[in-house]
């Protein structure tokens, strides 16, 4: 992450906070903290795939099968949950 530029304390922070955003997908109790740890998880992959690419690593296809991988995990949410999100019945206009 120092190489990216980034302060290294971040690395902890990620730590902590990357399971407690799969587990608040997978729990999504409460709704609007699943959707949350979506918006969360959608910024940090697009940000990795952009140091990536700015480092010119090639260190990027990851990040950005994680982003497909997390788009459609986020629009089918409701297809697989009992509560639905009301952000994907807004934007499928249902």
């Amino acid at each position: 992450m120092v190489g990216f530029g980034f302060p290294a304390y971040i690395v902890w922070v990620l730590i902590v906070v990357k399971p407690l955003g799969v587990l608040a997908i997978l729990v999504r109790r409460p709704v609007w903290l699943a959707e949350l740890a979506y918006a969360g998880m959608f910024f940090h992959l697009l940000l990795a795939a952009s140091a990536h690419i700015n480092a010119g690593d090639g260190g990027y296809p990851p990040a950005l099968i994680g982003v497909a991988l997390l788009l459609v995990s986020f629009f089918t949410q409701n297809a697989a949950r009992a509560v639905p999100s009301a952000v994907v019945t807004e934007i499928r206009g249902a």
